[in-house]
């Protein structure tokens, strides 16, 4: 079993200490919430068991981060309570906030809202209040992911989300109407039965991180870290470091590695100045994010090409990390013409000038491509991709055709009409999903993905269940007037 250092974090500890000791009145107030608002209450999904008699869980999450989290809520508020959520991380690794986002703070604004699903009382407002106060609260700039990272595990408690910890998906194989899903938990190999797979998992599932070919081609794997990499940030005291990219991930590992330690820091740009326009800003309206799966083709390539025009650029915080540190340098016009070992250094040639180094980080995105997700292998070339469906007549990013193309509520869809019916049972609620639904997997767009998303489930067992729910409803017979002299006694 990995050992959990999130936890041990002392800034992990003091927090969860707070919160331990502040928030029996909130949380007593969430059980009132969830009672009053818990119609209808009654289950609706029949039982389903697996070839062998084995329990078969009606929908299996994967990924215990924010998404999955927040699907997990919303599956159980729908009486879908038949449920597991698979993370391969132990608890508090969840998602990037302990291990690639290295940042001290979110991006998000504070006040934004979505894993709550409506509910005030549990909003991270409503939880930092309860344990600092609502003076504290108007003083917070942004929210730290020391706060974040806590504030998800609270939830996660306090609404008893099943998350196995410790688990990763290795293989889903259809079976029928079930799927038999092959995971590792605590270093031993299970089988696990479930209806529904529900992907929540991060950008690196369904692809990978970006490796520039002139790297890949000519340095040794040794020599470079990609930016979604969990390495040891330790690593880099004393050493050189040169760091590729112009985004906010950029900045946020060029000032990890200045705090860390790093002998010099050298961010390499391409373009001549940095776009000072965070696009994916304007999307944050429910007329965008409630509606922009329900627009053509066309109309949504022709909207994403716009929308990720630029990368999303680094936060004021973000540049005042760096800009004090006389061991840091900006290059900008300097892409990466040339790259070399030269004994023990990486040598690092720009069209203005050649860098020596010791480590390059690679802040250059990431790519689509569900063939590097392993558990998708029985079946991943009978999904339906965006470049087997469309044909773009503007321009825009290649790398978008290479995503899933979906249905509206976030289902995998067949390459071939016939061939592989059980993809509709599958849904895709990631990065990969964006050219499809729209960027509704960040938390400002989950109260309309997550609906979305659970229109698909519910509406999938209805229609699979049909014959179920006829028979149920046929032999409903419930006579709440019994005994009463104008009622018909049907016995």
């Amino acid at each position: 079993m990995v050992r959990n250092t999130v936890l041990e974090k002392p800034a992990i500890k003091h927090l969860q200490a707070r919160a331990d000791s502040s928030l029996a009145a909130l949380e007593k107030a969430i059980a009132r919430d969830l009672e009053i608002l818990e119609y209808p209450s009654k289950s609706w999904m029949p039982v389903t068991k697996g070839p062998e008699g084995q329990h078969v869980h009606d929908v299996v999450v994967v990924g215990g981060g924010h998404c999955g989290v927040t699907a997990a809520f919303a599956l159980i508020r729908e009486r879908i309570s038949n449920i597991l959520v698979l993370e391969k991380s132990p608890p508090g690794a969840e998602g990037p906030w302990q291990t690639y986002a290295r940042m001290p703070d979110l991006r998000t604004r504070k006040a934004v809202a979505g894993n709550e699903l409506g509910y005030v009382n549990l909003t991270f407002r409503a939880y930092y209040e309860a344990r600092e106060g609502e003076e504290a609260y108007a003083e917070l700039k942004r929210i730290s992911c020391d706060e974040w990272t806590c504030y998800l595990l609270w939830l996660r408690r306090v609404l008893k989300i099943p998350v196995q910890n410790g688990t990763e998906l290795l293989l889903v194989e259809p079976q029928g109407k079930l799927f038999k899903l092959q995971v590792l938990h605590d270093g031993e190999v299970e089988t696990i039965y479930t209806r529904r797979v529900v992907m929540t998992s991060g950008p690196l599932s369904m692809g990978g991180s970006v490796i520039p070919d002139i790297v890949q081609q000519s340095l040794p794997t040794t020599a470079y870290h990609a930016a979604y990499d969990d390495f040891d940030l330790n690593t880099l005291i004393g050493k050189r470091v040169v760091v590729v990219g112009a985004g906010a991930s950029a900045f946020d590992n060029a000032g990890a590695a200045l705090e860390v330690g790093a002998a010099s820091v050298d961010l390499l740009v391409r373009r001549a100045k940095i776009p000072p326009v965070s696009v994916i800003r304007w999307t944050d309206t429910s007329g965008f994010l409630q509606t922009y799966a329900d627009l053509s083709d066309d109309q949504k390539w022709r909207m994403i090409h716009q929308v990720q025009r630029n990368a999303a650029p680094p936060t004021p915080r973000a540049l005042n990390r760096v800009q004090g540190w006389r061991n840091f340098n900006i290059h900008f016009s300097s892409p990466i013409v040339g790259a070399k070992m030269n004994g023990d250094e990486v040598e690092i040639t720009t069209p203005n000038e050649t860098l020596h180094a010791d480590v390059i980080l690679l802040a250059t995105g990431f790519m689509f491509d569900l063939k590097k997700n392993a558990a998708l292998a029985p079946f991943v070339d009978q999904i339906a991709l965006w470049r087997d469906r469309y044909t773009p007549q503007s321009g825009g990013s290649d790398k978008y055709l290479q995503s899933p193309y979906l249905g509206r509520n976030y289902e995998f869809i067949e390459k071939d009409p016939g061939a592989a019916t059980y993809l509709k049972h599958i849904f895709c609620y990631n990065q990969s999903s964006t050219l499809s639904m729209g960027p509704t997997g960040r938390v400002s767009g989950l109260k309309y993905g997550i609906k979305r998303l659970m229109m698909g489930v519910c509406g999938s067992f209805m229609r699979e269940d049909y014959d179920h729910h006829l028979q149920a409803v046929t032999n409903f017979n419930f006579n709440e007037f019994q005994g009463h002299p104008w009622m018909e006694d049907i016995g």
